[in-house]
């Protein structure tokens, strides 16, 4: 008997250690999205599963409707985040890690750390990278409500509330508090958070496959009145292999697949990241304006000007036919000579000098045989007197 009641007290004590070894925790209840009334809890547990709100065939719920259900639980993958749907300042998300990936950077800081089901993803995909020569480095990942609210408090201090508003995000509304997301950059934009990064190879080859990882570009060209951000082709968050693929394939963003859109009272060139004034924009901000590009090109269609080419075939021609023109002067100028026969008539006058050839007159006074002295012999004598 007393074997059986010394049995039955190891057993209560052993229940009782169970118990308190392993409480019970909170669940989430609260619906209101403020600091004292949120409570969540974190499944430490399965922090390496992909827990999210939505179905693993997005068919089932997209067949009768345009959008999904949205998702605004905090430790949800596929949670939104934006100026309008921010997070609760006490969220901290669970099992940050560093993940084994290359940084731009060599000191310690939050910024290197992720979720864990993040972390790994992002490691396969730099892996993917570095096998087809793409090496990319990481810039900032994690980043807490307190240190978002330091960067948002210095940029008022320096540039003022309306200012600030207009190009960094507010505390809560970074995505970087979930650590599901990280800017990533690349040594052929000197490791800077530049918009030309989605024109290099690195952001090309990151564009196309990050989906493959269960990764999307949270903030896409052309989207910013959509998402109230700037372009951001560094900026990669974490959803899920399945609905990084659909976004991907559909060219959605989180706010169009949830069927929001950002607050039409806030700016929509806004940037989340730690430091604004290192954002390098592109010049032209990366709008494909590669178009503009071709049109000085259509500018060498001067080149079409060659079409005074044509104007130097008359020029060979019409100095030939004026070389003829001179050439017939030419034959006209000896006409001038045969003008010379006018002259041919002057041997007509020595004609009637033919008398005066005829000089035998003098001959005359021979005939008389008395004309020299006959002649003039009174006035030879007047001389000689």
């Amino acid at each position: 008997m007393k074997r059986y009641i010394i049995t039955g007290l190891i057993l209560l004590l052993i229940m009782a250690g169970v118990t308190l070894l392993h409480p019970a925790r909170p669940q989430y209840e609260s619906t209101d999205n403020t600091e004292d009334s949120y409570e969540y809890y974190y499944n430490e547990n399965k922090e390496d599963e992909e827990d999210s709100l939505l179905p693993e065939d997005l068919n089932s719920i997209l067949a009768d409707n345009p959008t999904v259900p949205l998702d605004l639980i905090p430790s949800s993958i596929t949670v939104l985040v934006n100026r309008l749907y921010p997070l609760p300042s006490n969220y901290i998300p669970s099992s940050l890690v560093v993940p084994d990936v290359k940084f731009n950077f060599a000191y310690l800081s939050d910024k290197r750390k992720m979720r864990k089901v993040a972390a790994d993803a992002l490691e396969r995909l730099f892996e993917a990278g570095e096998k087809k020569g793409i090496e990319l480095y990481g810039v900032s990942g994690y980043r807490s409500y307190a240190r978002q609210k330091e960067i948002y408090d210095r940029n008022i201090a320096s540039r003022g509330q309306s200012a600030t508003d207009a190009v960094s995000a507010k505390p809560g509304s970074s995505e970087h508090q979930t650590g599901l997301t990280i800017d990533v950059s690349a040594r052929s934009v000197n490791f800077r958070l530049d918009q030309s990064f989605g024109d290099t190879k690195e952001g090309k080859w990151l564009a196309q496959n990050a989906h493959l990882y269960g990764f999307i570009i949270r903030y896409p060209y052309g989207k910013s009145a959509i998402t109230g951000y700037s372009y951001e082709p560094w900026h990669i968050r974490f959803v899920g292999k399945t609905v990084a693929t659909y976004l991907y394939e559909s060219k959605l963003t989180l706010e169009e697949y949830y069927g929001v859109e950002a607050a039409a009272d806030e700016p929509d060139n806004a940037v989340d990241v730690e430091d604004p004034d290192t954002v390098k924009y592109a010049t032209p901000k990366p709008t494909k304006k590669p178009t503009p590009a071709p049109k000085p090109e259509t500018t060498k269609k001067p080149a079409s000007t060659k079409k005074p080419k044509q104007t130097r075939k008359p020029k060979p021609e019409k100095t030939k036919t004026p070389g003829k023109a001179t050439a017939k002067p030419a034959v006209k100028t000896p006409k001038p000579v045969q003008e010379e026969k006018p002259p041919e008539p002057t041997p007509a006058p020595p004609a009637p000098t033919v008398p005066p050839a005829a000089t035998p007159v003098p001959e005359e006074p021979k005939n008389n045989g008395d004309s020299p002295s006959d002649v003039g012999g009174p006035n030879r004598k007047e001389e000689h007197s």
